[in-house]
C-alpha cells in the first residue's frame, strides 16, 4: 500500500513524514509481525518532465519503431513494460517528473546503443546526456558516427606509463571509430571536443572490464593500494597528534 506524505523535518539520516491520512496502529503492528516496522520511501521530484526530455523520448521511440518496422505505440508499450519491470512502477509522459524522465531516457539511450538502432539524426538533446557517451564506450559504438567496433580514446593522455600500471577509472574516455579517432589526433583535444560536441566520461568497473581496458584483478590491486595508503596516512596523522 502506498501513501502520500510530506517531509516536515530532516536531520541527517532521519526524516519526519506527515501523511495525508492517519496510520492505523493495529495495521502497523500486523505488518511488523513482531519485528520492526520498515518502510520504502520514494523522494519525489516536484519538477515535471521537461519539453526537451519529452521531445527526445518521442524521437527515440519513433527511431526504435522505424528500426523494428513496428508501430510506435506498440514499441512504446514494450519499452514501458521493461521500465516497470526494473523500476517497479509505471512510466507516463503525462505525469512523469524530471528525475523519472532522466531514468526513462537513460534506458532508451542504452537500448538504442546496445541494439544498434539507426537514429534519424544525432539529436542535440541526446548528446547533452552523459549516459549517451557512457554507453557508446560500453558497447563500443562511435559517439559521432554511431558505427560499431569503436576504439576507446583516452581524452587525457596517459603518457609513457605502462597501461597495466594505470587506473583507467581516473581518466575520461570517448568511443570513436578509426576515422574519427584520427581526426581527434589531427585537430587536438580541445578543438575536437568542441567541434563534435563530445562530453568525455569516466568509466566504472563494469564498463572497463566489459571493453577489456582493465581486469577485475587490476582494479582490486588498485583498491587495495588505496586502502593501504589511506590507513597509512591516517596512522601518521594520529601519531602526530600525540607527538
Amino acid at each position: 500500500m502506498q501513501r502520500l506524505g510530506k517531509i516536515i523535518k530532516h536531520d541527517g539520516k532521519k526524516l519526519t513524514i506527515e501523511f495525508e491520512d492517519e496510520i492505523n496502529a493495529e495495521y502497523l503492528k500486523t505488518l511488523a509481525r513482531e519485528k520492526e516496522n520498515l518502510v520504502k520511501v520514494k523522494l519525489i521530484d516536484n519538477e515535471p518532465l521537461s519539453t526537451k526530455q519529452n521531445a527526445l523520448s518521442h524521437a527515440l521511440i519513433r527511431d526504435i519503431a522505424n528500426w523494428y518496422v513496428d508501430d510506435p505505440e506498440h514499441v512504446e508499450e514494450m519499452l514501458k513494460y521493461d521500465y516497470k519491470y526494473t523500476e517497479d512502477e509505471p512510466f507516463s509522459h503525462a505525469v512523469a517528473s524530471m528525475n523519472e524522465g532522466n531514468i526513462w531516457i537513460t534506458k532508451l539511450i542504452q537500448f538504442v546503443i546496445r541494439e544498434g538502432v539507426q537514429l534519424n539524426q544525432r539529436y542535440s538533446y541526446l548528446i547533452e546526456h552523459d549516459s549517451f557517451f557512457y554507453y557508446c564506450c560500453k558497447y563500443r559504438k562511435c559517439a559521432v558516427s554511431g558505427r560499431p567496433g569503436a576504439q576507446i580514446h583516452h581524452v587525457t593522455a596517459v603518457g609513457n606509463r605502462h597501461r597495466n600500471n594505470v587506473d583507467h577509472r581516473l581518466f575520461p574516455f570517448v568511443a570513436l571509430d578509426w576515422k574519427t579517432h584520427n581526426i581527434a589526433h589531427q585537430l587536438g583535444q580541445e578543438e575536437f571536443l568542441k567541434r563534435y560536441q563530445i562530453k568525455p566520461v569516466y568509466l566504472d568497473k563494469e564498463a572497463l572490464i566489459k571493453i577489456g581496458i582493465m581486469s577485475n584483478a587490476q582494479i582490486m590491486r588498485f583498491d587495495e593500494k588505496y586502502e593501504t595508503e589511506e590507513l597509512f596516512k591516517k596512522a601518521i596523522e594520529e601519531g602526530q597528534q600525540f607527538a
